[in-house]
């Protein structure tokens, strides 16, 4: 009996047992504990901006065409010959006021007939040694130092306008400024002109209400150019750094288009002033009626009232609060609820993770700069040859 306890045989596969159980117990409570990485809300990115008050003058943008202040035909009042004719009497010339410009030989007198103002000739239908008889249609001619733009407006933008009439109190009666601009170019310089009234019946087709605005000097005759310019009034030069190079951008320089009768223009009216709106991009709205806030991390769907579009531009009365967050980026399946992420945080939040890998104040780039110093010596470009 004593034999066998002590013999190693016996104890052996105890103490082995004994010894992994151990260990065994040692493992557990030493057992590493994994960190659990916070919760973030995932949800799709979106850009917004955020709401604010403000109380602008908004800008009525239309259309409208020239057409002559004044405009005359020039007839004889007696029958004759005609004797003299002016070299100013030729279609697009200018006149002065009082300028003498036809005489008409009768008997033994002469008749002449004058300039009822400045001017341009439109037409002529008359010429030297002509016989004409009393009443003829001679010339045809338009005032120059002002013209007249009739601007189409749609009724509803009729409250747009500012209340500004004149003192005889009539209804149809202003003193409202605007801009207006040739048509379809680009260069072309603004002119400003004053809106004085608005005619009493719509045009047939597009129903729109005729305002009548007044410019001087359409055709540009007071204009003063500059003493210091060299090349030719109406020309168009071009300037580069080198005729060799085709490649270098040049600069034109184009003087002053008049304002052409019958031409089309783009007016610009500044009109009433917005109190307490809130300014959105177009982009913003959507379905005429409703933006998208974010709040709490989720897409809320807002309905809202327009005080007032223009282009790009949408003026909201109600809806939004100030410091609200709009969305202003497309999202696919809006919904009520949906989660969103402001897409400025996500990027702030990637540069941070990025730059953790390579420990603080280091960036990825430097390994491979100071990897790159080493070939940069001068002797590291010294071939085998060469040694």
């Amino acid at each position: 009996m004593w034999k066998k306890l002590f013999n190693l045989k016996f104890w052996l596969p105890i103490l082995v047992l004994g010894l992994g159980a151990g260990l065994t117990m040692a493992l557990l409570k030493n057992k590493p504990t994994a960190r659990k990485k916070p919760n973030f809300k995932r949800g799709t990115l979106v850009e917004v901006i955020e709401a604010a008050r403000t109380s602008p003058q908004i800008e009525v943008r239309t259309h409208g065409r020239i057409r002559a202040a004044k405009k005359v035909v020039l007839s004889a009042r007696v029958g004759g010959e005609v004797i003299w004719v002016s070299p100013n009497l030729r279609e697009g010339r200018f006149f002065k006021i009082d300028e003498p410009l036809l005489k008409i030989g009768i008997r033994q007198s002469v008749s002449r007939l004058k300039a009822p103002f400045n001017g341009v000739v439109q037409s002529r239908n008359v010429d030297l040694g002509q016989y004409v008889n009393p009443g003829a249609q001679l010339a045809t001619l338009l005032g120059s130092d002002q013209a007249e733009v009739v601007i189409d407006l749609p009724m509803g933008r009729m409250s747009w306008l500012p209340q500004s009439i004149t003192p005889n109190d009539q209804g149809n009666q202003y003193q409202i400024p605007a801009k207006i601009s040739l048509t379809g170019i680009n260069s072309a310089p603004s002119h400003s002109s004053t809106i004085t009234r608005h005619l009493l019946e719509l045009t047939p087709r597009g129903m729109m209400v005729q305002l009548i605005a007044e410019t001087a000097d359409p055709f540009l005759l007071n204009q003063k150019h500059d003493s210091q310019d060299t090349h030719t009034p109406g020309t168009i030069q071009l300037i580069g750094k080198s005729a060799a190079n085709p490649e270098i951008p040049l600069k034109e320089q184009i003087k002053q288009i008049p304002l052409f009768v019958g031409a089309f223009v783009d007016v610009i009216i500044p009109g009433r002033k917005l109190e307490d709106v809130v300014h959105i991009p177009a982009q913003a709205l959507r379905d005429r009626d409703t933006v998208w806030i974010v709040s709490d991390g989720e897409l809320q769907v807002r309905n809202v009232k327009i005080a007032h579009v223009d282009f790009d531009n949408v003026y909201l009365a109600v809806g939004v609060n100030p410091g609200e967050k709009i969305i202003i980026s497309p999202v696919k399946g809006a919904a009520n609820g949906m989660k969103v992420q402001l897409a400025g945080r996500k990027r702030m939040e990637g540069k941070r993770k990025s730059g953790e890998k390579f420990g603080k104040g280091k960036r990825p780039e430097d390994k491979g700069k100071r990897r790159n110093r080493k070939h940069n010596r001068p002797d590291a470009n010294i071939s085998k040859e060469s040694q």
